[in-house]
């Protein structure tokens, strides 16, 4: 899609609404904080204290993607309510079970705070999507959800950077609690993002022809995403024996990659188109699959985790395309179904990857993974590229 100079948006005019981007801006730190917490220090807390082996993790995280694969049910039954304070309400919820990681004794015991938690977080999951998409002229999407990424990031930076220094002095579970009372801020200051027209969700979900093929490709992107997210640190810890201050280390140094990777990944998918994009990072994460299976070497397993992380970045695009082929009235809950198809198969994924890890071992944990990942590239193919943005940023 073509535009002339005088169309252009100017300065930062493709990013609208600065006081609702500062606001949002937080809550994507919070939420980013409360991940790189739970990333940094949740495995060695669940194997150290808790003495949960690989099929355990298994259960664990299909019980807490339930709450996923359920948000279009979610989303529907409260499309009435102005999505600013269901983003905030869900931030609240994500506190609420994350924060009770810290009283939490037993595998019994972790199940439901998981699940309390986990509905916060994927609740906020499809949330933030549409309150960032708001905040974009159409064609910068991409540089708009990658400026939200590295607040993101900024959070995830923090966070390691309290585990790697102070975990071992105030313990797992004050962590948690510090992560939770975050998370309430984050609640808070959302509630008062001013009114936005393009912020408002619509009633019902959608599950029209028309949008298989996003459909499918988060349904593998959830696959993908599910068994890295089980194992990769899991791996680590349990075949290779990395501690929790390891573990912090290597998060930093994700952080710290990722400030500045948001933002031109965002450029790129605007400029190069989705199909593009998702290609090269999904065949990177065949590369990254593959390594973890095969490659028995700590130092090497590092370098992998960082570059999957890395490249996990890029599945913004599935949004950014949900955009760009949805109707308007589609949008809102056209995000909540690609949560929900992304977790179509949590619950069956993370099982079936314990039960291989348990019986064939670790790798054919990962080799699993490695197939949805090829399929990804196949189907990414069909994407048919449109609205374009122009190369450059907008001239100040």
């Amino acid at each position: 899609m073509s535009r002339s100079p005088a169309d252009l948006p100017t300065g930062d005019d493709f990013l609208k609404f600065n006081r609702s981007f500062v606001i949002i801006a937080i809550a994507f730190f919070v939420f980013y904080f409360n991940s790189g917490v739970n990333g940094s220090i949740s495995i060695n807390f669940f194997k150290e204290q808790l003495n949960m082996a690989g099929i355990q993790m298994g259960y664990y995280t299909a019980s807490r993607e339930l709450a996923g694969f359920l948000l279009v049910i979610f989303a529907a039954a409260t499309a009435r309510f102005p999505a600013t304070r269901m983003a905030a309400f869900a931030l609240f919820v994500a506190a609420m079970g994350y924060g009770a990681y810290a009283i939490t004794d037993s595998f019994e015991q972790l199940i439901p705070v998981a699940i309390i938690g986990s509905v916060g977080f994927h609740s906020f999951t499809q949330l933030y999507y549409l309150l960032a998409l708001g905040l974009a002229e159409p064609g910068y999407e991409g540089r708009v959800l990658g400026r939200l990424q590295t607040a993101g990031a900024a959070g995830q930076f923090v966070a390691m950077g309290l585990a790697l220094a102070f975990v071992l002095v105030i313990g797992y579970r004050n962590m948690f609690l510090l992560s939770g009372a975050l998370l309430l801020v984050g609640a808070v200051a959302l509630l008062f993002v001013p009114a936005n027209p393009r912020m408002v969700r619509q009633q019902g979900f959608v599950f029209k022809r028309q949008y298989w093929l996003f459909y499918v490709l988060n349904f593998l992107d959830g696959c993908r995403f599910e068994i890295f997210a089980t194992f990769g640190v899991f791996a680590l810890v349990d075949v290779y024996g990395v501690d929790v201050r390891m573990v912090a280390v290597l998060m930093l140094v994700n952080s710290v990659l990722t400030w500045g990777v948001g933002p031109l990944i965002g450029h790129w998918i605007d400029h190069l188109g989705e199909r593009k994009v998702l290609t090269w990072t999904y065949a990177g994460h065949v590369l990254v699959f593959s390594g973890f299976a095969l490659v028995p070497n700590v130092y090497f397993l590092f370098a992998m985790y960082l570059g999957y992380r890395l490249l996990d970045v890029a599945r913004m695009g599935l949004n950014t395309y949900a955009k760009k082929i949805s109707e308007p009235r589609d949008l809102s809950p056209n995000l909540a179904m690609g949560v929900t198809m992304s977790h179509a198969a949590a619950i069956v994924v993370p099982i079936t990857g314990g039960i291989l890890w348990q019986t064939l071992g670790y790798q054919a944990s990962f080799l699993f993974g490695a197939f949805f990942v090829v399929l990804s590239v196949v189907f990414t193919q069909l994407i048919r590229e449109r609205g374009l943005a122009p190369a450059t940023e907008p001239a100040t």
